[in-house]
């Protein structure tokens, strides 16, 4: 069965892990992760299941990690 629709995961101890939405199968708009402390990890969009658009990422204590523009799965900022 090809997944369509709202996504969402949990790390082992019951925190958030995804959220984020399938469109036939591929990863497609806004995806956020969270670390298993609940703070967020990542953030950012899919486009057929390609990182397309800004991204953010953050280290587990919260602190900005990287971010970085993307277009068709390659950064080009």
């Amino acid at each position: 069965m090809i997944q369509d629709g709202p996504w969402v995961s949990y790390h082992e101890n019951g925190q958030l892990l995804t959220k984020g939405t399938y469109k036939e199968g591929k990863g497609d708009d806004p995806w956020v992760f969270y670390h298993d402390n609940g703070q967020l990890w990542f953030k950012g969009s899919y486009k057929d299941n390609k990182h397309d658009g800004p991204w953010v990422s953050y280290h587990e204590n919260g602190e900005l990690q990287s971010k970085g523009t993307y277009k068709n799965g390659k950064k080009v900022k």
